[in-house]
């Protein structure tokens, strides 16, 4: 594949983690994460699909609705792997009913398996949570 080809692929990846997520699927979420991957959520780390996926499922109970909108986006390709980041704007409510807006950053490390590029790790870090006038405090980058 061209390189053009192997980003597009893994924009592809991005596309259907986060409409499984937007959808709540945690079957076909599940399936864009190595076998062997680690997710880092705020200082939660966890490893192993089935681990992985119960976390995003504790995760998304505590939530009436979470919709994820990805954005910029940069990756480096090296044969089967690449690594690469995601910036995201999100948009939840609780089952309190407290609603938030947040902006985020995904740093990813991709494995290609069989063909088909998966998540090998990701370590996910809010930039700003709180209300959506963007009144709260916004974390800097590294």
């Amino acid at each position: 594949m061209s390189r053009i080809e192997e980003e597009l692929a893994l924009q592809k990846l991005m596309a259907r983690y986060v409409d499984a997520a937007n959808r709540r699927d945690g079957e076909a979420w599940a399936t864009t994460w190595a076998e062997d991957g680690c997710w880092n959520l705020m200082g939660m780390e966890v490893t192993g699909r089935d681990n992985i996926l119960q976390l995003w499922q504790q995760v998304v109970a505590g939530f009436e609705f979470a919709i994820l909108m990805p954005s910029s986006h940069l990756f480096q390709v090296e044969g089967e792997r690449a690594s690469g980041h995601w910036y995201l704007q999100e948009f939840t409510r609780d089952l309190q009913g407290e609603k938030f807006a947040a902006m985020s950053r995904y740093l990813d490390e991709y494995v290609k398996v069989d063909g088909q590029w998966l998540f090998q790790s990701r370590r996910y870090d809010f930039l700003y949570r709180g209300p959506a006038d963007l009144s709260g405090d916004f974390t800097a980058l590294p």
